[in-house]
C-alpha cells in the first residue's frame, strides 16, 4: 500500500467519524494534517515518477557508454586496444647482456627495481646502474 493509498485510506476513516471541524479544535486539527498528509503523499508519487524516469534514462546512457567502449577499445577479433591501437599492455622487460660471459638476459621490473641480476649462464652477479642518459653498461659486483 503506497502512502497516498495509506493516506486516503485515514481519510475515509475520518470522514465516516463525521467530526464537526467547526465545533471541534481536535477534529480541525486532524483535518490539516490529513491535507498536509495528502499533499506529502503527492509529492512523494511525483519524485517515485520522476526515479523511475532517471532510472530509464541512466540505463539508455549506460548502454551508449558500453557501445561506445567496444567501438573506441576494441579490435574485430574481440582483442583489446588502447587508443594509439596497441594491445594495452606495455612491455615490462628488456634484454640486457651479461658483463661475465655476454649472455643476453631479459630482466623484468622486479630485477629492475631490486637493482641485482644473476646470470643464469655463468652465475655472476651484477648491478643494474645505468649513467644518466640511461645508456651505460651494468655494472659487476662479483661473487658472494
Amino acid at each position: 500500500m503506497t502512502i497516498t493509498e495509506k493516506v486516503a485510506y485515514i481519510q475515509g476513516l475520518f470522514d465516516g467519524m463525521r467530526l464537526d471541524t467547526e465545533k471541534s479544535g481536535e477534529a480541525r486539527i486532524l483535518s490539516e494534517v490529513l491535507d498536509v498528509l495528502r499533499e506529502v503523499g503527492q509529492q512523494l508519487d511525483g519524485m517515485e515518477a520522476s526515479m523511475d524516469q532517471f532510472d530509464g534514462d541512466l540505463d539508455t546512457l549506460e548502454d551508449a557508454v558500453a557501445g561506445l567502449e567496444e567501438a573506441v577499445f576494441e579490435e574485430e577479433d574481440g582483442q583489446e586496444t588502447g587508443l594509439d591501437g596497441s594491445d594495452g599492455e606495455e612491455e615490462d622487460f628488456f634484454q640486457i647482456p651479461c658483463p661475465t660471459c655476454g649472455e643476453d638476459l631479459v630482466v623484468d621490473d622486479e630485477a629492475l627495481a631490486a637493482g641485482l641480476v644473476e646470470c643464469p649462464v655463468c652465475h655472476g652477479k651484477f648491478a643494474l646502474s645505468f649513467d644518466e642518459d640511461g645508456d651505460g653498461p651494468p655494472q659487476d659486483v662479483g661473487e658472494d
